[in-house]
């Protein structure tokens, strides 16, 4: 799960600048006017990104420069930054967010110089680099903590937290995310909080722990004025809460909650929180036995995830230039071929008072007028084809630089910028079709060959970072990937799930094949010279799998997320009874029925007493 936070903490940075430019004293007249239009663009970007602010905000710049006005240069530039960044034109927000920290830099100014970092780190979040996105948050904090004065260094601090645990979260590493989160001592405005609370509730829902995420939503819903005031906050508290609701089985409630929050996404531009709504729906639905109602939202779903990712892709704002211009483009043709149209008119007018006054002189004369007319006319009208045919070439190389571009985002989207490998992107937009046909076959000796979903993580990863440096842990992640690459069959998706942890699907395969290839992979890991710095060190992982389709009994089959969450159990059991070693999950012991949730919440209890049949790389 994903989710993209709002520039709201920057936007709340930029209102506490303004409000400071407020209250100092100045005798110039036209600076209290720019602080003043600075203060309502940013109160109106709180509620919704308008492109009608756009020009303004160019006013507002322009202005400032000519002023000599720096700081108010700066807070310009990173508001249109954050609107650029918002309708996906990332190339272009990059460009403006660099433009304003060169002028800030040198500037004594460390409140502001900090809320640029952040903003560029929200942004290579978007762009799923993370590792740069770490870089910049770590600038950011090194300013906090060094150089900004102690009244804000507690909002900043805050934020900085927001980021930092949405970053673990984006990452895969939840409960990182709330040790950060949770030691926050927040002084922030209402709003900041919210969203701290907010994010803390979304890293207990990813691992499933809906009490203490409602103990947070609870405490959100007190905030009422922070929850009046913005739309996406209230919106995002709704999903929050359906989330919760879903997971802790009380499907009607999220059924209600989603509704609601849904209902105040139309006409806005919430395609991430429409999209995860649907798909709360859609689970929710087709767990009260509703498939028609489940099928309808996985199919807006689908619909909304596609708009996002065409969102994503296109630069909205460059097509939109574009369509302006070639619409002033027309109208100017228009009113050319006006003013011509009564130039002619005149003319001939002109030309028949002459003849009805000298008709008989000016015979030959009015006849050479008349073709000389006629063909500057025509010359004309070739001139006005010629020129038309070229802006149609013009539009057409466009759309197709835009197609190219387009491309070049899909594949950054779905590729890991460190090992080269898929990521998650990319896994979820094709696992539903790999499910779906994929065949489950039986081998002479009563095996079966399915699909099989295995977790791979790098013992002690964090140490290697610790001690010799994240170069060393880039290394061997480096390292890793080209050993599963080499292990896997082409057939097989190797995927980069996260921080440490590597996806490998295998379909058509039996368990044995699949410990093999495992264990494969174990000892390829544990014998392999990871060099740094020409220096050898070692590294182990540790795996867990498990088949699908995999099914009870009571001939309910478990879903491919739920085989998913097993084969991360078994990888968690691996790790806590001996590391370097894999767990890998056979089947259920007949006539044993259990639910899906028993078996995921009761993983290791269920293998140990026998319910749960598997396999290990170790002797318990």
């Amino acid at each position: 799960m994903k989710l993209h936070w709002c520039a709201l903490p920057f936007i709340w940075l930029l209102s506490f600048e303004v409000w400071a430019n407020l209250s100092s004293s100045s005798s110039s007249s036209q600076k209290e006017d720019l602080n003043k239009m600075l203060g309502q663009l940013t109160s109106q970007l709180k509620e919704d990104y308008d492109l009608n602010l756009l020009s303004q905000i160019r006013v507002l710049r322009e202005q400032s420069r000519q002023l000599g006005e720096k700081r108010l240069h700066a807070k310009s530039l990173l508001l249109e930054g954050l609107m650029r960044q918002h309708y996906g034109d990332y190339k272009n927000s990059l460009v403006l967010h660099n433009d304003a920290l060169d002028i800030v830099t040198g500037m004594n100014l460390p409140e502001l110089e900090a809320g640029i970092y952040l903003a560029l780190a929200q942004l290579e979040m978007s762009l799923e680099r993370f590792r740069f996105a770490q870089q910049l948050l770590e600038r950011a904090y090194s300013l906090i903590t060094k150089n900004v004065s102690n009244e804000h260094v507690s909002a900043l601090l805050a934020e900085h937290a927001l980021w930092q645990g949405t970053l673990h979260i984006m990452r895969g590493s939840y409960r990182q995310a709330l040790m950060i989160l949770e030691s926050v001592e927040s002084k922030a405005q209402q709003e900041l909080s919210s969203q701290l609370a907010l994010t803390r509730a979304w890293a207990y829902l990813s691992i499933g722990e809906h009490l203490d995420a409602s103990a947070l939503l609870k405490l959100v819903s007190q905030e009422q004025a922070a929850l009046k005031e913005n739309l996406r906050l209230r919106v995002r508290y709704k999903l929050m809460s359906a989330m919760a609701h879903l997971q802790a089985g009380q499907f009607t409630d999220a059924i209600k909650q989603a509704n609601k929050a849904l209902g105040e996404t139309f006409g806005t531009r919430f395609l991430t929180e429409q999209s995860m709504l649907q798909k709360i729906l859609a689970g929710a639905y087709a767990q009260l036995g509703d498939f028609e109602q489940a099928h309808l939202y996985l199919k807006r779903f689908a619909m909304t995830e596609q708009a996002l990712n065409l969102q994503k892709r296109n630069n909205k704002l460059l097509q939109l230039e574009a369509q302006y211009t070639l619409a002033a483009q027309k109208q100017q043709l228009s009113v050319l071929e006006k003013d011509n149209a009564l130039q002619a008119q005149q003319l001939i007018q002109h030309q028949q008072k002459i003849d009805n006054a000298h008709l008989a002189q000016q015979r030959g004369v009015l006849g050479m007028l008349l073709v000389v007319l006629a063909f500057g006319f025509g010359y004309w009208r070739w001139q006005n084809k010629r020129y038309l045919t070229v802006l149609k070439r013009q539009v057409a190389e466009r759309t197709a630089e835009l197609a190219e571009r387009n491309k070049r985002l899909q594949a950054l989207s779905f590729t890991d910028s460190l090992t080269g490998l898929n990521n998650r992107h990319y896994f979820f937009s094709i696992i539903d079709a790999q499910v779906n046909t994929n065949a489950t076959t039986q081998t002479s000796t009563g095996e079966k060959h399915e699909m099989i979903f295995c977790l791979l993580d790098i013992d002690h990863f964090k140490k290697v970072n610790d001690t010799y440096g994240h170069a060393a842990g880039d290394t061997v992640l480096q390292s890793v990937a080209d050993i599963l690459k080499q292990c896997t069959r082409e057939s097989d998706m190797v995927i980069r799930w996260g921080g440490e942890e590597f996806l490998i699907v295998m379909p058509n395969m039996t368990h044995s094949e699949a410990a093999e290839a495992v264990e494969r992979v174990r000892r390829q890991v544990e014998c392999f010279p990871f060099v740094v710095n020409e220096q050898a060190i070692q590294a182990t992982c540790s795996i867990g799998f498990a088949p699908y389709p995999l099914g009870n009994q009571g001939g309910k089959s478990l879903t491919w997320e739920q085989v998913l969450e097993l084969a991360d159990n078994g990888l968690y059991m691996a790790k806590e009874e001996s590391r370097n070693a894999w767990v890998g999950l056979r089947g259920l012991s007949p006539p044993f029925n259990a639910p899906a949730e028993q078996l995921i919440s009761d993983y290791k209890n269920l293998i140990n007493s026998g319910h749960l049949l598997a396999t290990t790389s170790y002797h318990s």
